[in-house]
C-alpha cells in the first residue's frame, strides 16, 4: 500500500484535535479514530449492499445477470464489441453527455483501471432502470453510471 505523506499528515492532525478536545491523550484518540473508521466502513458497506440488492430487485434476470457478467468477469475487447454492436442495432444505445466528471472504472482485455473524464463529454448509454445505465465511450470502453449523473441529448 502507498503511502500519502498529505492523507498521514491529516489523519494525525485529526486524531490529535480529538484528544486536545476530549482532553485526552494521543492513543486513546487514535483509539477513538479507529473505531470511528470501523463504524464508517461497516456503514459503506451495509449501503452497498441494499444498493446491490434494491438493483437486484428492479432489474429484470436478464439484466441483472449481464451487469454481474460484466462485474465479475474480463470480457474481450470483441465481446465488448459485440454487445456495442448489437444494442446499437436495437436502438437501445442513445446519445448522452456525462453531468459530472470523475475517475471512472474501466476493463477490457487492453485496459484495466481509471480513466479520468470531464463533465460535459458525449458518451452512448443504454437506461437498465431509473438508478443505472450502461455508458460507452468506444465499442470496447463501457462502465455502469448512476442515471443522475447523464443527461440524453
Amino acid at each position: 500500500m502507498d503511502s500519502d505523506p498529505a492523507k498521514d499528515l491529516e489523519i494525525v492532525a485529526h486524531v490529535m484535535t480529538i484528544a486536545k478536545t476530549h482532553k485526552i491523550g494521543a492513543k486513546e484518540a487514535l483509539q477513538l479514530y479507529i473505531q470511528k473508521i470501523k463504524l464508517e466502513l461497516e456503514q459503506h458497506k451495509e449501503k452497498n449492499t441494499n444498493l446491490s440488492d434494491s438493483l437486484k430487485e428492479r432489474l429484470s434476470p436478464e439484466k441483472w445477470e449481464l451487469v454481474m457478467n460484466y462485474v465479475r468477469n474480463h470480457p474481450t475487447n470483441e465481446e465488448l464489441s459485440q454487445a456495442y454492436y448489437q444494442g446499437k442495432k436495437e436502438g437501445r444505445l442513445k446519445p448522452a453527455k456525462l453531468l459530472v466528471g470523475g475517475d471512472f472504472y474501466f476493463r477490457n482485455s487492453d485496459f484495466v483501471g481509471n480513466k479520468y473524464l470531464a463533465p460535459g463529454i458525449t458518451v452512448e448509454a443504454e437506461v437498465y432502470d431509473d438508478t443505472i445505465c450502461h455508458v460507452w465511450l468506444s465499442p470496447i470502453e463501457c462502465e455502469f453510471v448512476f442515471i443522475d449523473e447523464i443527461e440524453f441529448i
